[in-house]
């Protein structure tokens, strides 16, 4: 005689299932999701290093360490004066043995003071490699025959050519596209889960994703403060700090989205609590 299953049965043992693909879906989601917003930071980070204004503090702070601008002035101050003073009309001067072309008017250095003139000549030197990279340094070190000099050429070509206008503007796609993907991520995941569930799946991926960028920035700052407190050259210690300064942008990014991903942690737990507590009287009233 055969056997027939309960009807019961395989609706149990379908919704089962369907509940395992579930599960399954939404895990897969909210590790894409985690995966897209570690990308989307370290993105948005770049973004911001690479932005004018901070990148241009860099390169200025980094500009006048690898030149050794301040010894260049004190040996070459006074000829610069001479230069500019016998400068005819629509001619320019030029600090000797600094590694990069900057053309200087003559009234930018007649009877101005060491550091205006420095001041200047940073500015200047910094517009030029974050339009052009650090091929500028490295041209005019050859053609001055000073590469030596530079015994950092790995942080200057690798890091300091980085900080450019070109690299700002893809960083901006970039950072966009991937904002938009965790967007799509973000409200796939919600329409997988359930009342305020949706609010503490988003945010629970957001605080796992932020934490350990919190956590790099940190760690970061940390070392390279060490690092500055060992007997290192100055090239290197200006290098090392420069680094701290920049180590506070993934602290601050990843606290931001931390705050925010406890924020939606709290308010759907909150909600969940409210919505609980208000469905019981009901229940019970029900049941009466």
């Amino acid at each position: 005689m055969a056997y027939n299953q309960s009807p019961y049965r395989s609706r149990a043992s379908a919704a089962d299932a369907s509940g395992l693909w579930r599960n399954f879906g939404k895990w897969s989601v909210a590790l894409a999701l985690f995966a897209a917003l570690l990308a989307l930071f370290t993105s948005l980070q770049l973004f911001q290093v690479t932005a004018e204004g901070a990148a241009k503090r860099t390169l200025r702070r980094s500009v006048a360490a690898l030149t050794e601008i301040d010894p260049l002035l004190d040996r070459n101050y006074d000829d610069l004066q001479r230069s500019a003073d016998n400068a005819g009309t629509g001619e320019t001067v030029e600090l000797r043995d600094f590694p990069i072309a900057i053309a200087l008017q003559p009234n930018e250095v007649l009877g101005k003071s060491k550091e205006l003139v420095r001041g200047t000549l940073l500015d200047r030197s910094a517009d030029v490699m974050y339009a052009h990279g650090s091929a500028s340094l490295r041209a005019q070190a050859a053609k001055d025959g000073s590469v030596g000099r530079f015994s950092m050429a790995g942080v200057t070509q690798h890091g300091l050519g980085f900080l450019r206008g070109r690299n700002h503007d893809i960083l901006a796609v970039t950072t966009f596209v991937l904002a938009a993907v965790c967007a799509a991520l973000a409200i796939t995941l919600a329409s997988m889960c359930r009342g305020f569930g949706r609010l503490t799946g988003i945010g629970s991926v957001i605080v796992a994703a932020s934490i350990p960028v919190v956590l790099g920035g940190i760690g970061a700052r940390f070392y390279l403060r060490i690092a500055t407190d060992g007997d290192t050259e100055f090239i290197q210690r200006e290098f090392l700090a420069i680094g701290q300064a920049l180590a506070w942008i993934p602290i601050r990014d990843g606290a931001a989205f931390t705050i925010l991903g406890l924020l939606f942690l709290t308010i759907g737990g909150v909600c969940a609590v409210w919505a609980d507590r208000r469905e019981a009287p009901r229940t019970s009233v029900s049941r009466l």
